[in-house]
């Protein structure tokens, strides 16, 4: 990604390293452009004396990877933004953000559609997505600039900000202003991410000029992340909101730090255990002469913590296999890490060429696993039904069905011990359940018979009990809806269509 990207600017990896340490005769031109870029958005000196702005609006958020199919062309699932405030104190370097979301799509827990208002305070690089705090850091003494190139007949200025942080700003030759920054950051899934905010629509405020749309996109898919539509501005408001201690990483986004991860082991069964960090992960199967796991649940730290944990429970056997559930971010985002241990991934057919999206992609500036351990993704398809059977285990895994959560999607299930094992079927911590008839149905097509169900969010429970607290999170659903309806509020997922017994307009 960060050779496409240098591609793109007519830099080969060979004259970056050349360029690692930027001459004085580098920053002049570099500082000239970002000098000339201060004078369009009000003069250097003002923007240079400035204590604060402050900026309002609405937009969405992407929800990373939460689409209803791994297709490209899938359509994204948004998180709307309202009543959202930024302040940016620009003499201290820091900026706090705050918003109300509420998922644009149903979801589960009533957190997602609550309006809550966050406060999270940004530093570093974090509030480095806005034109003015940016091409203010760029100009700060303690930064260093790079070589200027061009791309798209923009000029791109290279900065490392302290911290060692490197991002780039591109140049309207006609305007002078900022078009848009761009930064790398790692991701578990994609690897190294090219992040790159654009600023359309300068307006004057106070003198200073500003834009009013903010997108933020990623080099993946061509995939929209943020759009923000400003609707005020302020500049040097007397008083601020009061600041939260702390700060949000100023480092660019990579992975480590904190404790190991701690896996909890339980037997279910002979040759099945449960093995999870927290509330999720699955079942590890044993066979004649290896293991399987079920989905690559979490964080790569919190799926390696499954994976050894599973890799110690047989003398002389180890896990050769993951089934993963579907492509949603929390369920599969340790692809990358299950590969770089060896794993043959088993999934729905559909999610191949999205898996092989996630493991083709570099991570040279965030490093993990299967950047330290380059190999190729083996890949089992599931069609409609997949049998993994040897003389001592029989698992079937089978295409999920009316389930309009996600369309790609596999459980699994060991007939003679009656274990059902699945994700986003069921989870007994949620509010509310808006597919409720998925299960059910589902037994009923394949004709299995679970006494236990295995929820990849939860912890194991009788298939009874699960059909019985789904029916309570159905009634809670269907009574979030009428409070709503009652006031003339029309939430995403009303009015509820599912009960554990199927639909409910077919009664």
């Amino acid at each position: 990604m960060m050779n496409r990207f240098l591609t793109r600017l007519g830099l080969s990896l060979a004259s970056v390293l050349a360029l690692a340490g930027a001459s004085p005769a580098q920053e002049r031109p570099a500082r000239a452009l970002l000098e000339a870029a201060a004078e369009a958005m009000g003069g250097l000196d003002r923007i240079r004396n400035l204590d604060n702005i402050v900026l309002t609006g609405f937009g969405q958020r992407y929800n990373t990877n939460g689409n209803l199919s791994p297709h490209p062309n899938s359509p994204p699932k948004w998180v709307a933004v309202a009543d959202a405030e930024r302040s940016f104190d620009l003499r201290n370097k820091r900026a706090l953000n705050q918003e109300r979301q509420n998922r644009m799509f149903p979801f589960a827990s009533a957190a997602g559609h609550s309006w809550s208002r966050s406060n999270t305070l940004q530093t570093g690089r974090a509030m480095l997505d806005h034109p003015l705090p940016a091409l203010l850091e760029a100009l700060a003494p303690e930064t260093t600039l790079g070589p200027v190139r061009i791309e798209d007949g923009l000029s791109v200025v290279e900065f490392t900000i302290q911290g060692g942080v490197t991002l780039w700003m591109a140049l309207d030759p006609k305007t002078n202003l900022p078009a848009w920054v761009r930064w790398i950051a790692g991701d578990s899934q994609l690897g190294d991410v090219t992040h790159t905010a654009y600023f359309t629509g300068y307006l004057p405020f106070d003198g200073v000029r500003l834009p009013v749309g903010l997108m933020h996109k990623i080099d993946w898919r061509d995939q929209i992340t943020f759009m923000f539509q400003v609707d005020s501005y302020r500049v040097n408001v007397p008083n601020l909101p009061p600041f939260p201690q702390g700060a949000q990483g100023a480092g660019g986004g990579g992975f480590g730090g904190g404790a190991a991860p701690l896996a909890a082991v339980a037997k279910i069964a002979e040759g099945v255990w449960d093995v999870r960090v927290g509330r999720n992960g699955g079942p590890v199967i044993e066979f004649e002469d290896h293991l399987v796991i079920f989905e690559p649940v979490g964080s790569e730290a919190q799926f390696f913590a499954r994976l050894d944990a599973a890799n110690a429970l047989v003398p002389g056997k180890q896990v050769t296999a993951v089934i993963v559930t579907h492509h949603h971010s929390d369920h599969a985002a340790a692809i990358r890490g299950a590969v770089a241990r060896g794993l043959t991934i088993i999934a729905e057919r559909g999610n191949e060429e999205l898996f092989q999206e996630f493991v083709a992609r570099p991570a040279v500036n965030f490093p993990d696993a299967l950047a330290r351990n380059p190999r190729r993704m083996v890949f089992r398809p599931v069609d409609d039904v997949l049998v993994l059977e040897d003389r001592r285990q029989r698992l079937e895994i089978y295409h999920v069905v009316d389930h309009l959560h996600m369309s790609n999607a596999v459980f699994a299930y060991l007939p003679k011990e009656r274990i059902m094992m699945e994700g986003d079927l069921s989870d007994v911590s949620w509010d509310w359940h808006w597919w409720a008839g998925a299960l059910a149905a589902n037994i009923k097509r394949y004709g299995v018979d679970p006494a236990i169900n295995v929820p990849v969010h939860g912890s194991p429970l009788g298939i009874k009990e699960t059909l019985s607290r789904m029916e309570s999170q159905v009634e809670a659903a269907q009574a979030f809806c009428k409070q709503n309806a009652s006031a003339g509020i029309y939430f995403f997922g009303c009015p509820v269509q599912y009960n554990p017994s199927g639909h409910v307009r077919d009664r």
